[in-house]
């Protein structure tokens, strides 16, 4: 059994804080036009990353999406409460889903039987936990008016992002597969 203090664990939380972090940076640049309101989005590539880095690291992902979160929320005009609360959301959500996912779609913990359409049961289901855990925290602060449009924007800016983010990764291992074969 491995420890998670180990230097591979540190490491990961490190790696997936900085990379969210960074993703976020790009991502209010890029999209910053597409904002339906703070912290919602109509494309928010950062979902995937959150995502894909619970897939890969499992907790140690998820503690490094908490601390990248945390720095971006000290980056908006929020309450101390709101950032934590809004950081424990953003890695909570995407380990949910993949318990959710792993106890319903028969996928392995290892998600060496993950085919293209799990993949979007789970890029669904993720963004819909995400948003609806994200939206009655919005909401109960004041931070949303509307529960139900907030969590609609959020849902589909979260799968539209896991989804480009994922299914490129996924594509880019096909490729680099393929080129090792040759």
């Amino acid at each position: 059994m491995t420890r998670f203090f180990s230097t591979s664990s540190l490491m990961a939380v490190a790696g997936s804080a900085i990379g969210f972090y960074l993703l976020c940076e790009l991502n209010d640049w890029l999209f910053r036009a597409l904002a339906y309101a703070q912290g919602v989005s109509w494309v928010f590539l950062p979902s995937g990353l959150r995502l894909g880095l619970v897939l890969m690291f499992g907790g140690a992902g998820a503690m490094g999406v908490v601390i990248g979160s945390l720095f971006v929320g000290l980056d908006r005009d929020q309450t101390l409460e709101v950032t934590i609360a809004a950081a424990l959301l953003s890695g909570l959500a995407p380990w949910l889903a993949r318990w959710v996912c792993l106890s319903t779609l028969g996928l392995r913990a290892d998600l060496s039987n993950l085919k293209a359409r799990q993949l979007l049961q789970m890029a669904l289901v993720f963004a819909v936990i995400s948003a609806v855990l994200h939206q009655v925290l919005y909401v109960s602060t004041g931070l949303s008016e509307s529960l139900l449009k907030g969590t609609a924007v959020m849902a589909l800016g979260d799968l539209l992002g896991t989804l480009l983010v994922l299914y490129g990764l996924k594509v880019s291992l096909s490729l680099l597969k393929n080129r090792r074969t040759l």
